[in-house]
This record gives structure tokens, C-alpha cells and sequence, in this order.
């Protein structure tokens, strides 16, 4: 593949139709994006794009284990990734969008190359009007991490800070700014309770 780096400079509360389209050209051709979220930076690629994940995987040293976020544009593209009792169904439908990742059972229908045996799946609908225009203008699920380079203690925030870094990437950045440094609240739905699994960015108990 030649190399493809861009900088897509977005409105963060109006995103311009036309970088929106760009992103998802980049996508498709199989690159990595970092976008902004209601928390913090995150790097997005198709579940099949295996190039753009073992870019992934070397820029942030994740090894097989790394448990990957999904980027879920509603409830009902959540269920074709994960299975939801009604315990769980209400739950989502009251938080999200919002800064929470809800760890659910996973079906059978995620690609075995990335999640492997995982009995579980991180899902995420991000409340960020960018985010929005992407995963509307695409049309699917998308994987996620935070996006935080290895020898530092917090996410990356600064577009001016971080591009220079990833340049040599096949990647675009999708900049609207600074963005946050809080993460998600994790919560797992998994046993029919749920468990407070990290206290983020989204209050706990809703």
C-alpha cells in the first residue's frame, strides 16, 4: 500500500460534510483514523482492515490480548455484535450516547482473527457530533482504542502535539481540536448485574 497520511481539520460541534466523506473514503481503502470522542482521542479502523490493526497494535504495543472497544452508531447495530437481556437493553437505552463502555456478551458473529476466544465485547456510543457524521456516513460497526502512545501516562489530546509523531503512518487524523483526557466508565453486563469495572468520564450509578 502507498503510504497516506492527511490531516482532516473538522468543526467539532458542525463537521464539514465533505472531510466526513474523505474520512470514510480513507477507511474503506483500509487506513486508520484517529477521531475525537466525547472523552478522549481514539483509533478507529474496519474490523477486517488487518493492516490498519497491526498499525494499530505496533503504535500503542497492544499485544493479542488487548481488549478492543466497538463503535456502535445505535442499539440496533449494537445487536448484531453483542447479545442484550432487557436488564442491559435499558441500561444502553438510558446512557448512550455517552462517555460509558459497556463489557456484554459477545455474539458469534465478531472476526475470530481479532477477538479470538473472548466471551465478551466492549461497546461504545460516543456522544461527539463528529463521530456521529462518521459512523452515519459509513454505515457500520468500527474498532476503537484510546489512543495513548506507550511512554506516556495519558491519552493523546493535541492534534499539534501528536501528528508529528504518526506522520509516517498510513493514517488520517481527524482534528477537531483538543479533545479529553478522562476516560470511559466501564461497566460489565455480562452476569445480569451490573459491575462497576473502572470509574471514568460518565457517572456511576445512572
Amino acid at each position: 500500500m502507498k503510504r497516506v497520511f492527511e490531516r482532516l481539520r473538522l468543526h467539532p460541534e458542525r463537521p464539514q460534510a465533505r472531510q466526513i466523506r474523505r474520512a470514510v473514503e480513507l477507511l474503506r481503502e483500509g487506513l486508520f483514523l484517529v477521531m475525537p470522542t466525547d472523552t478522549t482521542y481514539v483509533l478507529v479502523c474496519r474490523p477486517t482492515a488487518y493492516d490498519a490493526i497491526a498499525d494499530i497494535r505496533r503504535l500503542r504495543h497492544l499485544d493479542e490480548r488487548h481488549l478492543w472497544s466497538v463503535l456502535c452508531g445505535g442499539l440496533s447495530q449494537v445487536a448484531t455484535c453483542a447479545r442484550l437481556d432487557n436488564v442491559a437493553h435499558r441500561i444502553l437505552k438510558r446512557s448512550l450516547p455517552g462517555p460509558y463502555t459497556f463489557l456484554l456478551p459477545a455474539s458469534a458473529h465478531l472476526p475470530r482473527r481479532i477477538f479470538g476466544k473472548r466471551r465478551d465485547i466492549g461497546i461504545r456510543i460516543p456522544d461527539h457530533a463528529v463521530f456521529r457524521a462518521l459512523i452515519e456516513a459509513y454505515g457500520d460497526m468500527l474498532l476503537a482504542t484510546t489512543f495513548q502512545f506507550p511512554d506516556e501516562d495519558l491519552p493523546a489530546y493535541d492534534p499539534d502535539a501528536f501528528i508529528p509523531r504518526i506522520r509516517h503512518l498510513n493514517c488520517a487524523v481527524m482534528d477537531a481540536g483538543w479533545c479529553g483526557l478522562e476516560p470511559t466508565t466501564v461497566v460489565d453486563l455480562c452476569s445480569g448485574e451490573p459491575v462497576l469495572v473502572r470509574q471514568g468520564a460518565g457517572a456511576w450509578p445512572l
